[in-house]
């Protein structure tokens, strides 16, 4: 054996303002009013479903963060005037429409593409007295922090406008997991008793990023990949990388390799093209950037945004050492408190360079086996269980076949543990939206969910391939969990 076990950095976007229904921006009106998105028209259902098509083709579940101003039915927001330009004034009554009913629903039933994420009720802050200053989160121009009771209406406003559209825990949807502060206005103080994090993390939110150099004096982390946790919500740095906020059709200038950053600034209008026509092109060259990604020895395409966090978690906390070929020790015994108490480390992600016609041939943790098998662009992936405070030892083998039962995690699910008998098998999965989840097993007499939550819509097996092909269904659109039951 000549290739080693790689640990790898994760890669993942952040995908900002979707949700707006007109682009233009209004900041230098007279009246001024948000950046939005900085691009003069109107948006409809297809520049979401673009969004969808790069999911699919790479299998990630991107982070879209939504601004949702503009989708309110019922001129809510006139009741809190620091929410919109137009304060008490505020009346949203014409741009409301059936299709904006087609594009949330749209959004919740591809869920398993696009995670929807908090980004704000109107981008912008608009004091009592005042002009409108940035940002929403936290005064920058001050350098303040904005009232607590101001946020919490503006968080709750957020959740009345996803009620509005079916997204509450009444119909089985959970608020936000993902945040992302309009123009980094991230008020960071996870020592004091109010905090930005402390108002995420009871609504519900785990993960968030910023770039942290534009709040020095908040004395956020430093270092270029740079987090950390305040209260339950875990917080990462980002970098713009030369895609400006309202350039369409727009790539990351600085090289891949070069970035050192986990995940990557980007805005809607980067990943769209100037006119229809031109959409499949640059499509094409969003998924090319992310098999980039996937070719490079040291990255790998983050499936969701908690698999992106984990992974940042283990990078920064354990130790992952090859002494001998084939044998590999985990030394996770650093990893802090935190990372358990925010319920949001799942998966280690190991890769392996695979030669044509090489698999993973055997793999366990600890003397259980591994059930959980993927290969993309020459490499083989292995997505460990969330782990414990202890020290593992990881066993594997590359070899012409691959291990010959396994769940296939070519998917945007995680795949937390798998646990094989003579008779099936039985996997705890978090799957997020309705997804296919392919099984190398034999022919199957049952397949069933043991949680209310996660539905099996369908299944089907092939004789030919050996895959059984169970099509799931989560309740919540930010993602269900549960064991699927398979008996042979």
């Amino acid at each position: 054996m000549t290739e080693k076990i790689i640990f790898p950095r994760a890669f993942a976007f952040a995908v900002d303002d979707l949700g707006w229904v007109d682009g233009a921006d209004l900041s230098e009106k007279a009246v001024p009013g948000p950046y939005r998105t900085g691009v003069k028209r109107r948006f409809e259902l297809s520049d979401y479903q673009y969004m969808i098509d790069v999911g699919k083709a790479v299998g990630a579940r991107i982070q879209c963060l939504f601004i949702l101003s503009e989708m309110d039915r019922t001129n809510l927001l006139a009741r809190f005037p620091t929410t919109t330009h137009l304060r008490e004034k505020w009346d949203n009554s014409h741009r409301v429409s059936a299709e904006q009913e087609i594009i949330m629903q749209f959004v919740r039933d591809q869920s398993a593409y696009m995670e929807f994420g908090l980004h704000g009720t109107g981008h912008e802050y608009w004091a009592p007295g005042q002009p409108q200053k940035r940002a929403e989160w936290y005064n920058l121009a001050d350098k303040e922090p904005w009232p607590e009771a101001s946020l919490r209406e503006h968080i709750q406003c957020f959740k009345d406008i996803m009620a509005q559209y079916g997204f509450s825990p009444e119909n089985g949807h959970s608020f936000p997991e993902s945040f992302v502060p309009c123009a980094y206005s991230y008020f960071w103080n996870p020592t004091g008793s109010y905090s930005l994090g402390k108002l995420l993390s009871e609504a519900g939110v785990k993960y968030a990023n910023t770039d942290f150099s534009e709040i020095p004096e908040l004395s956020p982390p430093t270092e270029p990949n740079g987090g950390g946790f305040d209260f339950n919500t875990h917080v990462i740095n980002r970098i713009n990388y030369g895609n400006v906020w309202y350039s369409l059709a727009t790539l990351p200038k600085v090289p891949l390799a070069a970035q050192k950053t986990d995940i990557i600034e980007s805005h809607w209008p980067n990943w769209l093209a100037q006119d229809d026509p031109l959409q499949p092109a640059v499509t094409a060259q969003w998924i090319e950037y992310y098999k980039s990604a996937q070719r490079l020895p040291d990255r790998y395409i983050a499936k969701n945004t908690e698999q992106l966090h984990a992974q940042w978690l283990y990078n920064k906390h354990t130790v992952v050492t090859e002494h001998t070929p084939g044998v590999v020790t985990i030394d996770n015994t650093a990893m802090p408190e935190k990372a358990y108490a925010f319920k949001g480390l799942g998966n280690l992600v190991l890769k392996i360079k695979l030669a044509p016609g090489q698999h993973i041939s055997s793999v366990d943790l600890d003397g259980a086996p591994l059930a959980v098998a993927f290969e993309d662009e020459g490499y083989g992936f292995l997505y460990l269980p969330p782990l414990e405070r202890q020290v593992y030892t990881l066993r594997y083998a590359v070899g012409n076949q691959a291990t010959p039962v396994h769940v296939y995690n070519d998917g945007t699910f995680n795949v937390y543990w798998v646990e094989l008998s003579g008779q099936g098998l039985s996997a705890n999965l978090r799957v997020y939206g309705e997804q296919e989840i392919k099984i190398r097993c034999p022919k199957p007499l049952t397949v069933q969910s043991l949680e209310h939550a996660l539905a099996v819509v369908q299944y089907q097996y092939n004789e030919a391939s050996g895959y059984l092909h169970v099509t799931v269904k989560a309740a919540d659109m930010q993602g269900s969990t549960g064991d699927i039951l398979v008996r042979w």
